[in-house]
């Protein structure tokens, strides 16, 4: 079984006031070419298609396109919703598309199954909507049952608890049946913890902690061979094995945090005991993303022509600011996200407390944490974080309800 494994679309999104329609529409034709050029048993699209709720009309006729494209190729197609996804208006088009083209938003969705399969035996596919803690574990708890655990991992693990049931049924008739998981989460495997990949987490990916915590342990897809994520920007394999479990990526760069990704889509290929080998096609990019840093004279110069096309992230060192800086850097490069001032080590609080660069690398929790221990010389208590952590969440729109 070959299936090509994409996710993070986010048909939509600009870059600081840059069109990416048209680079969206150039990867969307190439992921498409890569898919029947592959000649792949399946197309799963793992959440965020769209960046906001309420997509621009002309993005759902793109999305359209792509479906109709893939289709026409007689690929099954197989979408979840992710968290920048509305899930009840992609859910919507369950009804409206044949049978090789599955779109799963609704919690009540959760289990579903696609049947597909291969010389070898069934391989079934259980696509899940993004899973918000505070919908899911309503909706998830089965009859006269406690209340789930308001967690990523309490209604990931419900949901896969479901999907192992049926898959063991399966297996009594069909030992050989193999198993994929679609999903879309923050996935952290053995060692490895939220904290410390939150530092390679792209400043795209919109916050999704609950709790305070934002991950589910891989632990929690035990059971199946194959689980295709979405949300995490950067492609990278979770875990190698038993099962893999792997991000494909975004579509494109969409933050100078993504600067260093190589975009791919991923072609899993799986054989007949359910072992998973994978391969990484690389995606055309509008153009590079560099961050450049130096005095205006430097910059402007000509120093940096092989930068004139790229996304330009840039960072100047001048003592004193230029009135006319931007138009000077404007007429060097054509694709300026950002320009800064670097301050002085003297311009800077000191270590111990708040600074600039604090606030654009911390959670809102840490910087509150920070804030309190700064201006008390005591931390925050457990039940004073508990607070914040609400706080948080309900102006992030995960609040309690």
């Amino acid at each position: 079984m070959k299936f090509l494994h994409t996710s993070d679309w986010h048909l939509g999104r600009g870059l600081r006031g840059h069109d990416l329609s048209a680079a969206q529409q150039v990867a969307l034709d190439a992921v498409i070419d890569i898919a029947i050029e592959h000649n792949v048993d399946a197309f799963v699209i793992a959440g965020d298609i769209f960046d906001r709720a309420f997509p621009a009309v002309d993005d759902v006729r793109r999305f359209n396109r792509a479906l109709r494209r893939i289709n026409d190729a007689q690929i099954p197609i197989i979408v979840t919703s992710g968290n920048h996804d509305e899930g009840a208006r992609l859910a919507a088009y369950t009804e409206l598309l044949k049978d090789s083209v599955t779109v799963i938003g609704e919690y009540d969705q959760v289990g579903h199954r696609v049947d597909l399969g291969d010389s070898a035996g069934p391989v079934v596919f259980y696509p899940l909507p993004y899973l918000d803690p505070d919908g899911a574990r309503r909706s998830l708890v089965a009859a006269d049952a406690q209340m789930l655990e308001r967690s990523h991992e309490a209604v990931m693990s419900e949901a896969m608890r479901r999907i192992r049931l049926d898959l063991a049924q399966r297996q009594v008739d069909q030992p050989t049946t193999r198993a994929v998981v679609v999903a879309h989460a923050f996935v952290v495997s053995g060692t490895q913890t939220a904290e410390g990949l939150l530092a390679e987490q792209s400043t795209s990916e919109r916050d999704i902690s609950v709790g305070g915590v934002p991950s589910v342990p891989a632990g929690v897809f035990d059971g199946v061979h194959y689980v295709a994520l979405g949300h995490l920007h950067g492609p990278r394999t979770v875990q190698e094995h038993e099962p893999m479990v792997r991000y494909s990526g975004s579509l494109l760069r969409y933050s100078i945090s993504e600067r260093n990704h190589r975009k791919s889509v991923t072609i899993v290929d799986m054989d007949g005991d359910g072992h998973c080998t994978v391969e990484e096609i690389e995606i055309p990019q509008p153009a590079r993303m560099t961050r450049l840093e130096g005095e205006l004279a430097e910059l402007v110069s000509g120093k940096f022509h092989q930068h004139h096309d790229d996304f330009v992230d840039i960072v100047l060192t001048d003592k004193f600011k230029a009135p006319n800086e931007w138009a000077q850097l404007n007429a060097k490069f054509t694709r300026i996200l950002t320009v800064t001032h670097q301050r002085s080590a003297d311009d800077l609080w000191e270590s111990d407390k708040l600074s600039a660069a604090m606030v654009l690398t911390k959670s809102p929790l840490d910087l509150m944490r920070s804030f309190y221990l700064q201006e008390r010389n005591e931390a925050l208590t457990p039940s004073m974080e508990s607070i914040l952590v609400d706080v948080v969440e309900q102006a992030q729109g995960h609040g309690k309800s």
